[in-house]
């Protein structure tokens, strides 16, 4: 926690992001954690571990503090404080599963380092959620709403499948592919499935919300794809997402793909460091 809090506080300021495939259909980004030292390693599985409680306790900001005190005290939780902070960790971490606890680290590997990304003027965030509350959920890993300001008050949306790759695919680009197809079929789906009735939301975003189905249906330019893969930091790849627009084919309009490539010393393993963090309270 005091080496993560010298830096910034943030995933992002432990890690430093490369732009890559600039020439072609769909660039991405390359992260990669900073330095070797295992304390920058803990410190960012530390981060990810806070960050979901968090989300876990939502309203629930006892359940938090009792989390949070217990961590970084070594003094685990008894009786009915454990009970209680039991309850908010255990739909995510309890059952250990190491290839859903990798997954689901994947995904708050994308979240919070789109959420802390400087953006361009003229944009902003509108409406970015942290990832689902379970590991095996269905529907779309992410989506991100711009609210843009350039002249003309508009909103763009970007729909994301969150992939890991551990070696048990023949390469990365075949996980890739995978994702690509799985976002070309199941795209429309995914955004049906969505509900947005209970929310508060500006009219306009209430506007723009109401038809992302349509709006990706009909291939609009308001709505694009991203593809986000985390994988060991020995298995980055030179090249990536070359063939993207061969595979992920609803959307051909400039700026329609986009990927990302999050690279970790020992993925699986810093998955386990995550867990055991929030496990070690309990």
């Amino acid at each position: 926690m005091k080496r993560a809090e010298s830096v910034g506080g943030r995933l992002i300021d432990l890690t430093r992001r490369e732009p890559r495939g600039r020439d072609q259909m769909c660039p991405w980004d390359l992260v990669m954690t900073i330095g070797q030292e295992p304390i920058d390693r803990a410190a960012a599985a530390w981060v990810i571990a806070d960050e979901i409680m968090v989300a876990r306790a939502d309203l629930d900001t006892l359940a938090f503090e009792l989390w949070h005190e217990a961590a970084i005290t070594g003094v685990k939780l008894v009786d009915k404080d454990r009970e209680h902070v039991l309850n908010v960790a255990a739909p995510v971490f309890e059952a250990n599963d190491t290839t859903g606890v990798t997954g689901y680290i994947g995904e708050w590997l994308w979240y919070l380092l789109t959420r802390d990304l400087t953006l361009d003027p003229g944009r902003r965030v509108e409406i970015l959620d942290p990832p689902s509350s379970t590991v095996t959920d269905s529907g779309p890993d992410g989506l991100i709403i711009h609210r843009v300001e350039d002249g003309t008050v508009g909103f763009v949306f970007r729909l994301w499948e969150m992939k890991k790759f551990t070696g048990t695919a023949a390469k990365p680009s075949d996980t890739i592919r995978g994702a690509w197809q799985q976002l070309n079929n199941n795209g429309a789906k995914y955004l049906g499935q969505m509900s947005w009735g209970g929310r508060y939301l500006a009219p306009d975003t209430r506007a723009f919300v109401s038809s992302l189905t349509r709006q990706w249906v009909d291939a609009q330019e308001s709505g694009s794809g991203g593809v986000s893969l985390a994988l060991n930091a020995t298995d980055v790849p030179e090249t990536a997402f070359e063939r993207s627009h061969m595979h992920f084919t609803t959307h051909t309009h400039d700026g329609a793909l986009q990927g990302l490539v999050v690279a970790v010393d020992d993925l699986e393993n810093f998955a386990k460091n995550v867990r055991e963090y929030v496990w070690s309270a309990l």
